[in-house]
């Protein structure tokens, strides 16, 4: 996916949703290849990444040969990530391209890499997690917004909080009504749940209904604008054209989503667009710093929470990520809970979609996706003998895995990826066949 152009001057968060992004660039900039060069290793990690995630073999090749022969695709990626580079002093101010048609005239440019920009190109080349660790130092100094991210979540000396929580309504609510009866709802369901507390944030009610009110009215003037000037543009000579829904229930339930998430952000002291807060809770679970999940349990909402704390900034960070054998073995301990019958037993005959007890999990403990997935690897191996309990998994698709979560892949004895989508507990005599490797 490529982002489409916004503005991100000043110190705003740069519109990239790998931050994999700046170390492909940094090293093409640092072996003196040109920007032409620097867009395919971009797009080389792009697709890199895409492959890693197809469980399936829907990834379509094809597509991405396409892209390389587009000189315009991946261009404003290549050109925020440079953007972000410099920003950083770790390359060269210079000029770039205004828009993809523009790249060509830029195609055999080169840039120069500073001193402290080699220095982070020897360092993620030598220990990556070391590099990376430098680079949260780097964007904490140059990112206000990065840091007052980290700091509501819990990740940060000065963190009043472990987690922020943005109510949400989904489907819940008037399921037949119309869009306005749905905002109704929805302004007095985030309401209720500022007043009851513990969300990480709070504001007055009449704050509450003015921001999430304008944000969503607002949204749809702007598309009802639109709507007309694609008609207008589109109607044939004397002919009127069909007009179909403005704005889609689905489209609207995520309007108030962003609403909710900008108040939400600004009232605990952290103002961002959307898109930059989607970004950051992408960027801070790739580092391990926090997690995030619409399916914990409990009232629907977005929750996100910091899996570590990162003190300091700049060259000098020091990190407490929530990881290892104690976190694994605590995610161990908290699985039967989440199987117990009212007699203490565990129902053997039930299986439950591993995105939903992953959610479950990870809220309770305040961990990350990763750290879960290998505890369930580790007890898989039999690396946790004493447990009382064995759990299986299996490959059938209990229900549709949403967007934003992922499966459960393990790698199998022979070197092959098995991705499990459903699991279960049974007792340490259980009769049922063990899944074997």
């Amino acid at each position: 996916m490529e982002y489409r152009p916004v503005s991100v001057g000043g110190a705003g968060i740069p519109r990239l949703q790998e931050l994999t992004y700046v170390e492909a660039a940094a090293l093409a900039v640092a072996e003196g290849k040109p920007f032409e060069r620097i867009r395919l290793a971009i797009l080389d990690r792009a697709e890199a990444l895409a492959r890693g995630a197809d469980h399936d073999g829907s990834l379509d090749a094809e597509k991405w040969q396409r892209r390389r022969a587009d000189a315009m695709s991946y261009v404003h990626n290549t050109v925020d990530v440079l953007k972000e580079l410099m920003r950083l002093g770790w390359v060269e101010r210079h000029v770039l391209p205004s828009t993809p048609r523009s790249a060509y005239a830029h195609a055999d440019v080169t840039y120069e890499t500073t001193r402290a920009g080699r220095a982070w190109a020897e360092l993620v080349r030598q220990d990556r997690l070391a590099g990376y660790n430098a680079l949260v130092g780097a964007l904490l100094d140059a990112h206000p917004q990065f840091e007052g991210y980290l700091r509501l979540v819990g990740a940060r000396p000065d963190s009043t909080t472990d987690h922020l929580t943005v109510p949400l309504l989904r489907n819940d609510g008037p399921s037949g009504g119309s869009l306005e009866r749905y905002l109704d709802a929805f302004i007095s369901h985030v309401t209720d749940a500022s007043r009851a507390g513990d969300l990480g944030w709070t504001a007055p009610s009449d704050v509450i209904e003015e921001s999430l009110r304008g944000y969503v009215t607002r949204a749809v003037q702007r598309s009802k604008a639109r709507a007309g000037q694609h008609r207008n543009q589109q109607r044939p000579a004397g002919r009127a054209v069909e007009q179909g829904p403005l704005i889609t229930r689905k489209r609207f339930i995520l309007l108030c989503e962003e609403a909710a998430v900008r108040l939400a952000l600004g009232s605990a002291g952290c103002p961002m667009d959307y898109i930059s807060h989607e970004l950051l809770r992408r960027w801070t679970r790739f580092l391990g710093l926090a997690n995030f999940s619409y399916y914990a349990p409990g009232p629907s909402a977005l929750r996100l929470w910091a899996t570590g704390r990162v003190e300091g900034s700049g060259s000098r960070p020091v990190f407490r990520r929530f990881v290892g054998h104690d976190v694994r073995s605590s995610v161990l301990r908290s699985l039967p809970q989440l199987w117990s019958t009212p007699d203490g037993h565990l129902d053997d005959a039930s299986y439950h979609p591993v995105w939903r007890i992953r959610a479950a999990v990870c809220w309770k403990l305040r961990i990350s996706d990763d750290e879960f997935d290998a505890a369930i690897d580790a007890a898989y191996r039999g690396e946790f003998p004493d447990l009382g309990f064995r759990v299986h998994l299996d490959e059938a698709i209990q229900l549709r895995t949403p967007g934003s979560v992922r499966p459960l892949v393990l790698r199998s004895g022979s070197g092959h990826d098995r991705v499990f989508h459903v699991m279960s507990l049974f007792g340490a005599r259980s009769s049922e066949e063990v899944l074997t490797r």
